[in-house]
C-alpha cells in the first residue's frame, strides 16, 4: 500500500500528457509516437526528459518496474525451458546433431549463472534437488 501511496502522489504532480507518455515510452514507442499519442511535440517530451525532475524520476521508476516485471516472467519460464532442453539430451528419438546443439546451449549459457553466485539459498536448492544424499 505504501508504495502505491508514494508512485500516486508522484504521478499526481505529472500531467495526464505527461504520464501517457511515459507509459508509451515503457511500452516501447519512440519519444516521437509518444509525444504524438499524447498530442505533445517531441521536443517538448525531450525538454521533460532534461529537465522536469518528477517525469524523469517516474520514467526511471516505470522502466525499472518493467524490467522487472519481465525478469520475474523469464524466471518462471525458466524451469520449463530447463526441462524441456534436458528431455530433448536425453531422448534417443532426437537426432544426436540437436542434442549436440542443446548440449552446447548449456554449456555456453552456465556463465549466466554467475548472477545466482552471491545467493545461497539458490545453490542450497540446488545441491538439494541433484544431491538428496548430500553427496558432491
Amino acid at each position: 500500500m505504501k508504495k502505491n501511496t508514494q508512485q500516486n502522489s508522484t504521478q499526481s504532480t505529472l500531467s495526464p500528457k505527461q504520464i501517457e507518455v511515459i507509459e508509451a515510452l515503457v511500452l516501447g514507442a519512440s519519444v516521437t509516437d509518444a509525444a504524438k499519442r499524447a498530442g505533445v511535440d517531441r521536443s517538448t517530451v525531450y525538454l521533460w526528459m532534461r529537465e522536469e525532475t518528477d517525469f524523469k524520476a517516474q520514467l526511471m521508476l516505470a522502466r525499472r518496474d518493467c524490467a522487472d516485471a519481465m525478469r520475474a516472467r523469464l524466471r518462471e519460464l525458466a524451469d520449463d525451458a530447463v526441462k524441456t532442453v534436458q528431455e530433448v539430451m536425453s531422448s534417443k528419438e532426437v537426432s544426436a546433431a540437436v542434442r549436440l546443439k542443446a548440449a552446447l546451449a548449456v554449456l555456453q549459457s552456465v556463465g549466466s549463472m554467475k548472477e545466482f553466485a552471491g545467493d545461497a539459498s539458490v545453490i542450497e536448492n540446488w545441491r538439494d534437488e541433484t544431491h538428496p544424499f548430500g553427496t558432491l
